[in-house]
């Protein structure tokens, strides 16, 4: 069943990619399909979108909401890190929006493969495609201890990491580190009830999940390849939450812009209006970073 997702930073999203009269739009990470919608809504019928995700759960959920749009929208089931390959495929030289939300969506925290901690005891897997990959639980038994460690300290910035790690590894070796009840009563016993003003398993969580999905790997990669895939004329929008992420974003849109291929059109990162942060807690930690390329490069 599909969970109620609010979408974070729709206006700003479509008024950076709606002033288009023809074209390709990119939404590299659709979701449950809430700025596609807006998207699609405020553009002319020469307007198409092709919405990824890795997860196979979040495109059905989206192909069924812009279903009325026809076949302006293309669902794929890939992810933003292969946009340059997909493209290819479907024999598009160049886009002319993209947009990427990296937040966890609603419907993933609200999905039984261990994304949250809320309640129940669900499998402790946080992958976000379920077809492919090694779920937390196969990834804390295979991975080293001191390697484990550094994942929670750099990913996840958790304190007493090693002490952490040491106590995961332990319980994984007699299989009792399966489920998310069992990170929980681990994270409890070593951490305490909180960290930060936070559960005390939200952060080591947030370092496994980025682990088993390559969150930072996968950025990286898309980053690198903007120049082969944006056209002239064209912008990317990309709303972070975590400061790894954003550190990223902003790093690598200085260097292209420091190439004179491109530019930023802001120089700090967008935030979500006061009104939005009191409707919608969840995108408090949100930042909206912008890249434009000229129609001719300076």
């Amino acid at each position: 069943m599909d969970g109620v997702h609010v979408t974070v930073l729709l206006e700003e999203v479509a008024a950076a990619c709606t002033d288009l009269a023809s074209g390709w739009v990119v939404d590299g990470t659709v979701g449950q399909g809430g700025h596609a919608e807006a998207i699609l809504a405020r553009t002319p019928p020469a307007v198409r979108l092709m919405g990824l995700d890795r997860d196979p759960q979040a495109l059905e959920a989206s192909s069924r909401r812009l279903a009325a749009f026809g076949d302006r929208f293309v669902p794929v089931h890939r992810g933003y890190d292969a946009m340059r390959e997909v493209l290819d495929e479907a024999g598009v030289e160049a886009v002319d929006r993209v947009v990427l939300d990296l937040g966890l969506s609603t419907t993933q925290l609200d999905s039984d493969r261990g994304f949250s901690f809320g309640g129940g005891e669900q499998p402790l897997d946080m992958r976000f495609d379920p077809t492919e990959g090694r779920t937390a639980a196969e990834v804390i038994h295979h991975i080293t201890e001191g390697e484990l460690a550094n994942v929670l300290f750099l990913f996840g910035e958790v304190p007493a990491s090693r002490r952490l790690a040491k106590r995961l590894k332990e319980e994984s070796r007699v299989h009792r580190m399966e489920t998310t009840a069992d990170l929980v009563r681990v994270c409890h016993e070593v951490l305490g009830q909180n960290v930060r003003k936070m559960p005390s398993p939200v952060l080591p969580a947030q370092a496994l999940r980025i682990l088993v999905n390559r969150e930072f790997e996968r950025l990286d990669t898309f980053l690198s390849d903007i120049p082969t895939f944006l056209a002239p004329g064209g912008r990317i929008a990309v709303i972070s939450f975590h400061s790894g992420e954003d550190r990223r974003v902003k790093q690598a849109f200085r260097t292209l812009a420091a190439s004179k291929q491109f530019v930023l059109p802001h120089r700090k990162p967008l935030s979500p209006s006061a009104e939005e942060q009191r409707r919608n807690r969840r995108s408090r930690a949100a930042h909206l970073r912008v890249l434009e390329r000229p129609q001719e490069a300076s």
